[in-house]
């Protein structure tokens, strides 16, 4: 008797077991759908990212004004100049070409790039630019002392997202891929600066048509690969970590003579130069020491009131800078007649007058 009662029982219960089972498979459904969607979705935003930043639409939406300067050097095709300025940022803001064009009497390009394009791509540039334009007669390559530091020669001390969307969009897809594959923090980091700056641009936008008022960096002019930034002077240096260069100088030194022997065939002078730095930099004496005789000219310092931030100069710093390039390209040029085919000497500008009215 008992036996039966426990079979009708079981029997009684069994299919609301099974429909409390399927009940809550049900109510699972949705949270899974919700973990697999939060695991999913930004492994699936990452690459679309990525391809949004390598776009003509960010180049023109989302990029600043040192990208763009990066970028537009591709574009460039059958310019003829007798003097060519490649280099990093110290370069872009210090060396004006219509300066030094003015006072040596030769045609000058700049095609300078930011450290993080140099950092990640090494002379692209500088190597396309060369294979669709005519050879130079000298070229000036410009670094700040920085960028002959060996530590600031591997990714882990500065911004690559620059140099990876020059990367990207003009180097080969082998070697986009496998720098992807092999710097995974700075592919993500890049995905999120093309969203980050997307986005920001759009607000910005929205701003001006609201306001019509344009922010003071979406006002710069690049001029033949030049421009100046727009924050105020200085007024003191930053502190600094000590220089510490365990190659004796080796170093710099494998930096410049690699310049001079890879490109000794595309143009007649190669000037491997140092950029001048401010002269209350805690490195100053150091780095001189380091790069004397190693450079084609000797570092220079300035007072702070020249630059807009450690490296980057304004725009009367940069006169001063364009002027010591413009002495520098006359000497050589008189010392090496056989590139000199000016039809007038060096054009120096000794002193400027205004006229005044004197009132008795």
């Amino acid at each position: 008797m008992n036996l039966a009662l426990e079979l009708h029982e079981a029997a009684t219960h069994l299919p609301q077991a099974a429909v409390d089972q399927r009940a809550g498979h049900r109510a699972a459904e949705p949270a899974v759908a919700y973990c697999l969607l939060v695991v999913l979705l930004p492994l699936l935003s990452i690459p679309a990212f990525i391809c949004l930043g390598k776009s003509n639409f960010f180049l023109h939406h989302g990029a600043s004004v040192w990208v763009q300067s990066n970028d537009a050097i591709f574009d460039i095709q059958d310019r003829n100049c007798d003097v060519l300025v490649y280099g990093d940022s110290t370069a872009m803001t210090g060396i004006d070409p219509e300066v030094v064009d003015r006072q040596t009497g030769f045609k000058t390009c700049n095609i300078s790039v930011t450290n993080a394009v140099l950092a990640v791509t090494g002379n692209l540039t500088l190597d396309h630019y060369l294979q669709q334009n005519v050879h130079p007669k000298m070229l000036i390559v410009q670094l700040s002392p920085d960028d002959f530091q060996q530590e600031n020669r591997v990714w882990k001390q500065t911004i690559y997202a620059e140099g990876l969307l020059e990367l990207l969009r003009h180097g080969s897809p082998e070697e986009s891929r496998r720098v992807l594959v092999t710097h995974p923090h700075e592919a993500i980091a890049f995905a999120g600066y093309a969203a980050g700056f997307t986005a920001y641009y759009a607000i910005k936008d929205v701003w001006f048509h609201t306001t019509r008022l344009r922010a003071e960096e979406d006002q710069i002019r690049v001029r033949n690969g030049f421009f100046t930034p727009p924050s105020p002077a200085r007024t003191h240096c930053e502190a600094a970590a000590k220089l510490t260069d365990g190659s004796s100088g080796a170093f710099p030194r494998a930096i410049a003579d690699n310049y001079r022997k890879s490109y000794s065939d595309r143009s007649a002078i190669v000037l491997v130069d140092v950029a001048p730095i401010p002269s209350c930099d805690d490195n100053l004496k150091a780095y001189s020491s380091e790069l004397q005789g190693v450079t084609s000219n000797s570092l220079q310092s300035l007072p702070i009131g020249l630059f807009n931030d450690g490296r980057h100069y304004t725009a009367f710093g940069s006169q001063i800078v364009s002027t010591l390039v413009a002495r520098q390209v006359n000497e050589v040029a008189q010392k090496n007649p056989y590139i000199d085919d000016r039809d007038f000497g060096p054009r120096y500008n000794v002193a400027a007058f205004r006229a005044v009215s004197l009132r008795r």
